[in-house]
């Protein structure tokens, strides 16, 4: 028998192969051929196992948020009604003693708290974001923004300030851009010290508006100002601390503003707050043809 019709062909590795380069990479192999031919089958089986460890993990993940979509659903209700009947109680305040009103508010408190956090449980797990853009102004979105975080900066002794022309025209979508000033608002509020200042502005640069929502709380390292916007992240200095949260609200915010076509960045540094940008689109986009 000939050296050529001693040539092995493992799962097709010579095929194609020029006859003397397979006698060359025979007499290389030598008598570790079937060396060669367990290494090329055992690469088949890890990328075999490979794959379907991916497909589990994708099967996992779409389970994960079909469940955290479903069981937010379930939570909407109850919160709701709950919520609703403290609000009634609460307008019969003249019947109840000051320390009773105090613990209704308490409950009517960490109750909203608990429906916001369901909000956006639920938009984490849709990862279709849906908006309807149209002629908005900003300005008028804004003063709503801070007059709805009045009480929340009041209680936390933080000071709220705007400077934007009105009105400050955009193509964007109210509500949606309305959740994502509230979050980051609601953030900048919260990572603020005590007498600290939460600042909004604006301005228009080349068919787009820059929206600023800038503190002067205890910032960021440039590692974590890297993952910010990570669905559930949360800076190690923010976890060890009494400051509550989900890591949500900046995820949300992101993919609302980039559903607009628009942009989202965070500038920081320890110790010296952190400045929240915003850049939407002043008009339409040119439809598609």
């Amino acid at each position: 028998m000939s050296k050529q019709q001693q040539v092995r062909n493992p799962e097709g590795f010579f095929a194609g192969m020029p006859r003397r380069a397979q006698l060359a990479l025979v007499r290389l192999t030598g008598s570790r051929e079937a060396e060669l031919h367990a290494l090329l089958a055992d690469s088949g089986d890890r990328e075999r196992l490979l794959t379907e460890e991916v497909t589990a993990l994708a099967d996992a993940l779409m389970a994960k948020d079909s469940l955290v979509s479903t069981v937010s659903h379930e939570f909407r209700t109850p919160l709701t009604s709950i919520i609703g009947n403290l609000d009634l109680v609460l307008g019969e305040s003249d019947e109840l003693s000051p320390a009773t009103v105090r613990r209704i508010q308490v409950a009517q408190r960490n109750a909203e708290r608990l429906l916001a956090l369901v909000s956006d449980l639920m938009m984490s797990a849709d990862t279709a974001v849906h908006v309807h853009p149209r002629r908005t102004d900003l300005a008028s979105l804004v003063e709503a923004s801070l007059g709805s975080a009045q009480a929340h900066a009041q209680a936390a002794r933080v000071s709220l300030s705007m400077d934007l022309p009105a009105p400050l025209w955009a193509e964007v979508d109210p509500l949606r851009i309305s959740q994502a000033l509230d979050n980051l608002v609601s953030n900048a509020i919260k990572y603020s010290p005590d007498g600290g200042t939460v600042h909004v502005s604006a301005s228009c640069e080349g068919g787009r508006v820059l929206l600023q929502v800038k503190d002067d709380g205890m910032g960021m390292t440039a590692a974590d100002a890297d993952r910010v916007f990570a669905r559930f992240f949360r800076s190690p200095a923010v976890r060890e601390g009494p400051i509550p949260g989900a890591g949500l609200g900046l995820a949300i915010t992101k993919a609302i503003v980039e559903r607009h076509g628009g942009t989202i960045s965070c500038s920081t540094r320890p110790g010296y707050g952190s400045t929240f940008t915003m850049e939407l689109p002043a008009k339409a986009a040119a439809p598609a043809f």
